[in-house]
């Protein structure tokens, strides 16, 4: 497949439509805002008017949407994906949503003669800049197959996880290792902070042994110096735990750890940090612990 659209274009979406184009393939785009249209048309892609406009001039359209209100009405919506979808076309959505939703997206789409596939990812901005994404896949083995060169220019590790909704659970399962990960570094940074320990050599020292991890040595020092640029924004974990929960709810699973990282994140939410990274998370442990990182001194 050469013709690939691709709908949204945000902090994610824009550089992993970029490293379609620089792999060579005729890429259509689709945003709401224009400015990042205009980017991507002055790179070489073909800037439409609708997802249906999008879906015409493609042979695979992907979609990278904040939620499943906005990825229902790019597909099912008026001037949608599936008004311009012809028989044997692909759609790939790789936003994270619930895998029941996935399933009854992957329906609608095969009734009217596609095929779709749920491709979730992991990793950061940079990652994305990069084209080193791990992508993980549900839908037909055959589809996945057939997509692989387009999951390979965007991303280094790629998995097919199974039929339809299948990289959805994959993403939650990943989205509750983050998010507990993330609250054990913020954790282990108010007991350094409070003994008075040089906070990025416990970083360092820790990340050499068994409880090092990605959340502790590209987030910790961000931590320490107050960095909360968004590589991922905390109001997009906190519907992604949303959607975990619910969908734990009704396997009748109890995850104690899930049910506190969700309040701790709303409350991060609510305090007005919905648009930085994750990692300002150490502001609602400062709060419950009296304590500001870097000093060891009460707040």
């Amino acid at each position: 497949m050469e013709r690939v659209g691709f709908i949204g274009l945000g902090l994610m979406g824009k550089p992993m439509a970029k490293n379609l184009l620089r792999r060579g393939f005729k890429l259509a785009v689709f945003n709401r805002s224009k400015p990042p249209m205009e980017e991507l048309a002055s790179l070489g892609a073909t800037a439409c008017s609708s997802p249906k406009e999008v879906t015409e001039s493609s042979e695979c359209v992907i979609t990278m949407l904040p939620d499943e209100k906005a990825v229902e009405q790019v597909l099912l919506g008026r001037d949608g994906v599936l008004e311009g979808l012809t028989k044997g076309g692909v759609v790939v959505d790789m936003s994270t949503v619930s895998p029941g939703f996935s399933r009854e997206m992957a329906r609608r789409v095969e009734e009217r003669g596609g095929e779709m596939l749920d491709a979730p990812v992991s990793g950061s901005t940079m990652a994305a800049e990069q084209g080193t994404l791990t992508i993980m896949v549900g839908g037909k083995p055959e589809i996945f197959e057939q997509i692989r060169p387009i999951f390979e220019a965007m991303g280094k590790n790629i998995y097919y996880m199974g039929g339809n909704g299948s990289g959805s659970f994959t993403k939650l399962c990943n989205q509750v290792a983050v998010s507990l990960n993330l609250l054990g570094v913020c954790e282990t940074l108010m007991i350094a902070a409070k003994a008075g320990l040089d906070l990025k050599k416990v970083i360092e020292v820790i990340s050499t042994g068994a409880g090092g991890s990605w959340q502790l040595s590209t987030l910790g020092p961000r931590m320490v110096v107050r960095d909360f640029r968004p590589g991922f924004k905390v109001k997009h974990l906190r519907k992604d735990l949303r959607i975990v929960r619910e969908t734990t709810e009704r396997l009748g699973l109890c995850l104690p750890g899930v049910a506190l990282v969700s309040e701790l994140v709303k409350t991060l939410d609510e305090m007005g940090h919905g648009e930085n990274g994750t990692q300002a998370l150490v502001e609602v442990l400062e709060k419950l612990c009296n304590i500001r990182i870097g000093s060891g001194q009460l707040g």
